[in-house]
């Protein structure tokens, strides 16, 4: 199961930027999985509860990095970084099949601080996801989830044989 999960993973990357609290980083881990992202990196120095996966990361390639360079990361992973982050182009407007050919990697700041000032400056799309309600923004795990299903429906519609 583990090897043909991963062979026919998406070529869509995840990437979890320092944050706050085991549920949101176990979660986006399954969800990942269950979506069909190849890979998930979570970025940071704070420590996990791994439990709550419940054996996700045996279907998606978690990976675990103190830190990384923006500037040269992406192009050494050969991935397409995409912020998740808001006063980016709607959601609901975006669309990915021009680069479904391109490894995409959705990168979810934490709740509390977004995206780090020095990444939103650099040239790397923006999407967001639309909000009516007063809260000013979702469950990182719940967006991550959003987005990548977005994707992924999109994926679809573009391979009628899937």
């Amino acid at each position: 199961m583990k090897a043909i999960s991963k062979k026919l993973a998406l070529p869509v990357n995840l990437m979890l930027l320092n944050l706050d609290g085991n549920m949101n980083i176990a979660m986006s881990i399954s969800t990942a999985a269950v979506l069909g992202c190849s890979d998930v990196w979570v970025i940071g120095s704070r420590k996990y509860d791994a439990r709550p996966e419940v054996g996700a990361k045996n279907y998606v390639n978690v990976h675990k990095l103190e830190g990384i360079d923006p500037t040269t990361f992406f192009k050494e992973h050969d991935l397409l970084p995409m912020l998740i982050e808001q006063g980016g182009v709607p959601l609901e407007e975006h669309n990915f099949k021009p680069m479904m050919n391109k490894k995409v990697c959705f990168i979810m700041g934490s709740e509390s601080h977004g995206i780090p000032k020095s990444w939103l400056k650099l040239d790397f799309p923006r999407v967001s996801i639309s909000q009516y309600g007063l809260i000013r923004s979702l469950n990182v795990s719940i967006a991550a989830s959003i987005v990548m299903y977005e994707y992924m429906r999109q994926w679809r519609l573009a391979r009628k044989d899937v």
